[in-house]
């Protein structure tokens, strides 16, 4: 377990499995009329907020590193039996996970480097990605990958490409071998945070694509008081200031949506529309890349496969860099 209370494997599935089991092993020590070590309480103590941490508005796990929404009665009770009450922190520095939290609207943000080696069998190559929930119902998602999913799609679930963040040359920011390990991870990820009268900003950068592309992926992230506004802006740079070192490479950032999401192209193409199943209304606008629709797949339902779709902003990275600017509105009526 990391200092900020996340397993090592940073994976929320495995955050309430390890909590459950300490619990355990906690309530057999009292019947036997035994204390329990101290390390034993303060772990337990740590986790169950980070618990917290990683629960959508329906209750259900966000979706990083091989986990799915999970069962939402089981995590209640886990989180009821620990006798924790201690809020969910918004920023976990050790793990590199972000929330941001304003009215009905959550955002969680993995803003860390995948796991270490012997931590890294089913972790995901998704810095930078983000889910986002709107009261109860799930809009932005990672495309998740629920227990006993047939092999190939547990090895695809892993790239980049499943996750809602910005893909260089339909490359993985961190190389999955075929062994199943990871190599050359996405590292250097910086984190600033700043909050400014209700509002929330989020800074953030990874190195995955400096040695292929000499390329730095950097995510801005701004949500409003309200929560009605998500504004984000993602740059494609060189490094330290200097020029791309393979430019006209393609780059493709990806916002898949929930399947319980319909979106429509509107405005001649230049915004998407997305509906809710409580019938609330989001808009997505971009400037510096096109935008458009394209398939996905959800596996975040225990058992189930579900297609969905994605929203994408596909443009090139010249020399000097590029720059993406997009926002998430919330439309009122």
């Amino acid at each position: 377990m990391l200092p900020d209370g996340v397993v090592a494997e940073r994976a929320p599935h495995l955050q309430a499995r390890v909590l459950r089991d300490l619990i355990d092993v906690r309530s057999a020590l009292t019947s036997a009329e035994r204390r329990a070590p101290a390390e034993l309480v303060a772990a337990i103590d740590r986790l169950a907020p980070m618990l917290r941490f990683f629960r959508h508005g329906d209750g259900g796990l966000a979706l990083f590193n091989g986990s799915w929404e999970g069962d939402r009665s089981t995590l209640d009770l886990v989180l009821a039996r620990s006798g924790s009450n201690e809020p969910s922190p918004l920023t976990a520095l050790q793990s590199g996970f972000l929330r941001l939290n304003a009215g009905t609207t959550q955002v969680v943000v993995d803003a860390g480097s995948p796991p270490g080696r012997g931590m890294d069998a089913m972790a995901h190559a998704g810095t930078l990605s983000f889910e986002m929930s709107a009261a109860h119902e799930r809009l932005v998602v990672n495309c998740g990958i629920y227990p006993g999913a047939p092999i190939e799609w547990r090895r695809f679930m892993r790239y980049t490409a499943a996750h809602s963040t910005a893909v260089v040359d339909d490359t993985n920011s961190t190389e999955i071998t075929d062994h199943g390990a990871m190599e050359y991870r996405a590292g250097n990820v910086l984190i600033d945070r700043a909050d400014d009268q209700g509002a929330q900003w989020l800074d953030m950068c990874h190195d995955g694509y400096r040695s292929l592309f000499g390329i730095i992926h950097r995510r801005r992230i701004w949500l409003s008081p309200d929560g009605g506004d998500l504004r984000g802006e993602d740059l494609f740079l060189g490094p330290e200031g200097k020029p791309v070192a393979h430019p006209d490479k393609r780059f493709i950032i990806r916002f898949h949506l929930h399947p319980t999401v319909k979106a429509t192209l509107a405005q001649s193409g230049q915004a998407v529309l997305m509906r809710l199943p409580s019938g609330r209304g989001w808009r997505l606008r971009a400037a510096g890349a096109g935008i458009g629709l394209a398939e996905s797949i959800y596996l975040g339902e225990e058992g189930r496969q579900r297609r969905t779709e994605q929203i994408v902003l596909v443009g090139q990275v010249p020399v000097e860099g590029a720059a993406v600017k997009w926002a998430l509105t919330r439309m009122e009526g």
